[in-house]
C-alpha cells in the first residue's frame, strides 16, 4: 500500500505565527439565557402580546353579531351543518383584524402618537444595535460578559442608553468605540459619560439630528448696531 506524505518547506514549517483569537464565553444555564433573551426582547414581546389581545378579544365579542357569520361565509363558504360556527369565527377574526388595522392607522395618522411610537422604536433599535457593536468590537471583560444595557429612551436629538459596566470594563472601553457606536446605531455622533456618583453607570447618547441645523436662520442684530460715542473717552 502506498502512502502519501506532504512535506512542507522549512520556511513554511518554521513560520507559523498566524494571528488567531481565543474567544471564551461564560457558562450560563438555559434558564439564565432565556431570562436574558426575554429581558432584551421585552419591548417586542409586550407589543406582540398587546396586539394579540386586541385582535383576539374583540373576535369573541363580534362572533354573536348578526352580520358576522354572513361576512365569514364570504371566506369559508356556507356552513356544513347548522351548528357549524366556522364562518362566524372566521368573520369575527377578520373583523377584529380590520379594527386593529384601523386603530394602528389612526395611531400613525395622528402626528403626536406617530412621533411617540417612532421615537420609541428608534430607542429599542438603538438598544439592540448597541449590544451588537459591543459584541463585534469586543467591549467585554475577559470572561466574555458584555455591559448590561438597562434602559433606553428617546431624547430631543436622538436616544439615551443607560449601561452598567461589569467588573473588568471601564468607561474608556466604551469611549474608544464611539465612532463604531455612532455608525452601528445609524446616528451622526455618539457620546459617553459616567455618573459621578457611580462610575459603573454610563450614559451613552446617540445623536441623530441637530435641532440648530433645521428651521429658519436667526440673524444676529449685533453687527448692525453702531456703538454710540462715549463722551468720557472723547474728553480724555
Amino acid at each position: 500500500m502506498s502512502r502519501r506524505m506532504i512535506v512542507r518547506p522549512s520556511d513554511t514549517r518554521n513560520n507559523r505565527a498566524e494571528p488567531f483569537e481565543v474567544f471564551t464565553r461564560p457558562q450560563r444555564s438555559l434558564p439564565a439565557r432565556i431570562a436574558g433573551l426575554v429581558l432584551r426582547l421585552r419591548a417586542e414581546i409586550t407589543t406582540a402580546a398587546v396586539l394579540l389581545i386586541v385582535w383576539l378579544w374583540p373576535a369573541g365579542v363580534v362572533d354573536d353579531w348578526p352580520g358576522t357569520a354572513a361576512f365569514g361565509e364570504l371566506i369559508t363558504g356556507p356552513p356544513d351543518t347548522p351548528d357549524d360556527t366556522g364562518p362566524a369565527t372566521a368573520g369575527g377574526l377578520l373583523l377584529s383584524a380590520l379594527v386593529l388595522a384601523l386603530l394602528v392607522g389612526i395611531v400613525f395618522a395622528v402626528p403626536r402618537s406617530r412621533r411617540f411610537v417612532v421615537r420609541r422604536g428608534w430607542a429599542v433599535m438603538s438598544r439592540h444595535r448597541l449590544r451588537a457593536v459591543f459584541v463585534e468590537r469586543r467591549v467585554m471583560n475577559y470572561t466574555g460578559n458584555l455591559p448590561v444595557i438597562v434602559w433606553a429612551r428617546p431624547t430631543a436629538v436622538g436616544e439615551r442608553v443607560w449601561l452598567v459596566l461589569r467588573a473588568g470594563i471601564e468607561l474608556g472601553d466604551v469611549e474608544r468605540n464611539l465612532d463604531y457606536i455612532a455608525s452601528g446605531c445609524w446616528g451622526r455622533a455618539a457620546r459617553a459619560e459616567a455618573r459621578r456618583s457611580m462610575t459603573a453607570l454610563v450614559v451613552v447618547d446617540v445623536v441623530r439630528r441637530d435641532p440648530l441645523s433645521t428651521g429658519p436662520t436667526v440673524v444676529s442684530p449685533i453687527p448692525y448696531v453702531v456703538p454710540a460715542p462715549v463722551s468720557v473717552l472723547e474728553g480724555a
